[in-house]
């Protein structure tokens, strides 16, 4: 007779049921009674783990930036452009594997002072503080690391990593939520992340092109 797995801790069970309800619901779509019901417990449960909704909502965010901050990891066994590219494919699994971080984002990006930061609020700083210390310091010297490697081979040009993080970062929550968000609301195919890794490459191979022209591995692939 199969065990059964035991159940994981009520504090964590309450974050992965609002990150559920998130992805499909949204961050203001949802009430804690609707976290409640599945998980079979009565409200006041959950205030003997977390103050209240936006406590929570910060604790979740706090998963994200863990999360987050793995991200742009250096292929020693790469060569600059490829490590560069492989990093932005993992940065694409990322997004696309944590929906409601992705909607998190974007309510933050809605509600600029005096509303509920809750990403801000997790990293604990402002999205400025955090491309020089806090727990996204190491991320972002890891993708400067990474521009700049590929910068030396001579075939893209330098450019600012906090430049190139807004614009990455910004057009690919942009594509994941306009005209739709239908890969937000189940597990995308494996083509299908595929097609979006290829559309940021794209992207980054534009913005990293030198004085406007292709670079050598865009003028390869045209050339298949």
């Amino acid at each position: 007779m199969a065990r059964r797995r035991p159940l994981a801790p009520t504090r964590e069970r309450i974050l992965n049921e609002v990150e559920r309800l998130i992805a499909v619901q949204g961050v203001y779509g949802f009430t804690l009674k609707d976290v409640i019901v599945p998980l079979r417990m009565q409200v006041p449960a959950i205030y003997k783990h977390y103050r209240n909704r936006d406590d929570v909502l910060i604790e979740l965010a706090r998963r994200f930036i863990d999360r987050l901050a793995t991200q742009f990891p250096i292929s020693a066994d790469a060569d600059p452009i490829t490590a560069l590219r492989i990093a932005l494919d993992q940065f694409v699994v990322f997004k696309l594997s944590n929906p409601a971080y992705v909607r998190l984002a974007l309510a933050d990006f809605a509600t600029p002072g005096g509303g509920m930061e809750y990403v801000k609020l997790a990293a604990g700083g402002s999205f400025e503080d955090n491309f020089s210390s806090g727990p996204l310091a190491p991320m972002h010297r890891r993708l400067a690391r990474l521009l700049g490697a590929a910068a030396r081979t001579g075939q893209v040009r330098r450019i600012d990593p906090t430049d190139f993080y807004r614009i990455i970062k910004a057009t690919l929550l942009f594509r994941l939520v306009f005209p739709d968000d239908s890969l937000l609301l189940r597990a995308p195919g494996k083509r299908e992340v595929a097609a979006i890794q290829r559309w940021l490459w794209a992207l980054a191979q534009r913005v990293l092109a030198i004085d406007g022209r292709d670079t050598p591995s865009r003028r390869r692939a045209a050339t298949r």
